[in-house]
């Protein structure tokens, strides 16, 4: 009897991916599970992976491409967790550098798949699809870049470990969101889907300017600086949206 396969599993980009999320789970039982992105790199993985297997099953249909949109998204919010675990020295460079590879390599192969099928539904991919080379777009980003250096300047406070308080848990929740969001929404072709990202990182930069004015009496950080970059970061954001909501043309 001939042997059944799922349409997935005929992608050679999902073994890849499979891959990935081996190397991830050896990654993932080294951290500690109080950290933020721990949550969110496992459940990034876990998303870049069913997301491809429902694609390949939808194929080249409006739904099959917006799948695919997730999972690329979601390879683009793991590349972007690498950032924030090595900020909080969870992995280093060798490791993260690494893992950057091989993410880089099916975000490739997912750009290229999109691409194939664009012409079945009759698409105009946006920019991001343009430059099939640039597949962490992201990590050129201003805005991107301030937010790591927020990352950096708290690095006092993510030595305190589990002697982390809940005002210290809530900073990392939300600079860990505030990063991914920046990173996932620039993946999104659709412009109304960018702009809900920025939406939500705008959200998580709000709260944590609060809380990092709960945090300063304390005297564990110098918080002058991050609210320096926060505000920066805040204003980029405020811009982006801006051109994002000018024009409709591609919205879904």
């Amino acid at each position: 009897m001939m042997a059944r396969y799922f349409p997935h599993e005929q992608l050679d980009v999902y073994g890849v991916a499979l891959r990935f999320a081996t190397l991830a789970d050896r990654m993932l039982s080294t951290w500690e599970s109080s950290w933020a992105v721990h949550s969110q790199f496992d459940r990034a993985v876990e998303s870049m992976v069913t997301n491809l297997a429902k694609a390949a099953r939808l194929r080249a249909s409006d739904a099959g491409i917006y799948s695919l949109e997730c999972s690329l998204g979601s390879v683009l919010e793991c590349a972007a967790c690498m950032d924030v675990a090595f900020c909080r020295g969870l992995v280093d460079a060798t490791r993260m550098n690494s893992a950057k590879d091989l993410l880089r390599q099916i975000a490739r192969m997912e750009v290229g798949l999109r691409k194939s099928w664009d012409a079945c539904v009759s698409e105009q991919p946006d920019a991001y699809g343009a430059d099939s080379e640039r597949y962490f777009r992201h990590e050129t980003l201003e805005v991107y870049q301030r937010s790591l250096q927020m990352h950096e300047a708290l690095h006092a406070i993510w030595q305190m470990g589990q002697k982390r308080s809940r005002h210290v848990k809530r900073i990392d929740e939300l600079t860990t969101s505030l990063t991914l969001n920046i990173a996932e929404g620039n993946g999104r072709f659709s412009k109304v889907d960018h702009r809900n990202f920025i939406g939500t990182a705008e959200d998580a930069a709000t709260k944590l300017a609060a809380y990092l004015d709960l945090l300063a009496p304390a005297a564990l950080v110098d918080t002058k600086q991050v609210k320096c970059y926060l505000r920066e970061v805040m204003a980029m954001l405020s811009g982006l949206r801006g051109y994002l909501g000018e024009s409709r043309n591609g919205e879904r």
